[in-house]
């Protein structure tokens, strides 16, 4: 259920706000010398200001790599380089693109709920199977079933707050 919360929180850091952030680029991987490698190996990403994210890779011939990367990466954002830095322009979002991804941010939440139901239920399918094979009692299994539902509930109420904030923070003006 871990895990399905922090993909979760990770997939969120990729969804654009209205401000310049350099994890916008967090899962973007170029073709470098033939492997896929993830741009923070292949470069320096920073926010000069809140409107601009700047890369400045370590090898100025990973720049066509890393542009055709980013273009591919539909962020709706388009780089431009000078031969030794790409620089994308953040521009504001419009209130329609903003409800998309407030969408967008509902379908990755869904998503994550999904998966922390999966988790609950492979749990409750083991102790279920350890009742039948007499290694736990009916009141542990009993026991082992509260405890999975508020566990569950827990993660999918930080599902909620995570999912909360974003919409908020997408909402803001």
């Amino acid at each position: 259920m871990e895990t399905a919360l922090s993909h979760f929180h990770e997939e969120l850091k990729s969804v654009r706000t209205g401000r310049a952030s350099s994890s916008l680029l967090d899962n973007v991987v170029a073709m470098y010398y033939g492997a896929p490698t993830a741009l923070k190996q292949l470069a320096t990403v920073t926010t000069p200001d809140a409107t601009q994210i700047m890369v400045q890779p370590f090898d100025a011939t990973a720049i066509p790599a890393i542009r055709k990367a980013i273009e591919e990466a539909e962020l709706g954002l388009t780089p431009t380089d000078d031969g030794r830095v790409i620089r994308l322009s953040v521009p504001p979002l419009t209130a329609e693109r903003r409800e998309e991804y407030v969408k967008k941010v509902g379908k990755m939440a869904e998503g994550a709920r999904i998966a922390v139901r999966n988790v609950r239920g492979d749990i409750w399918e083991e102790i279920q199977k350890a009742q039948k094979d007499a290694i736990i009692s009916e009141d542990n299994r009993d026991w082992g079933r509260a405890e999975i539902d508020k566990v569950t509930a827990e993660y999918n109420k930080k599902i909620e707050e995570l999912t909360k904030a974003k919409e908020a923070e997408l909402r803001a003006v």
